[in-house]
């Protein structure tokens, strides 16, 4: 199986956030490949990608709710 750096952008099926802009180009979005999670920005999808293990990216998620619902102050 290739990671994410190796495979190609069209081989990968990209998830924008619901709090995207109107046009739905100004955002980050993300992919799942294995135990990979991979970023990117939007506007530039075939730029460089952003990659982590899922678990981190989970936490990274976790995280940003809880500062956003007031629960968690930003560091």
């Amino acid at each position: 199986m290739m990671s994410p750096a190796q495979e190609t952008n069209s081989d990968l099926r990209w998830f924008k956030s619901t709090y995207s802009g109107g046009s739905g180009s100004d955002c980050v979005e993300v992919t799942f490949s294995g135990q990979v999670a991979s970023i990117r920005d939007s506007k530039t999808p075939r730029r460089a990608m952003l990659t982590m293990p899922t678990i981190a990216f989970a936490a990274f998620i976790e995280n940003m709710k809880a500062i956003e619902d007031g629960i968690r102050d930003v560091p």
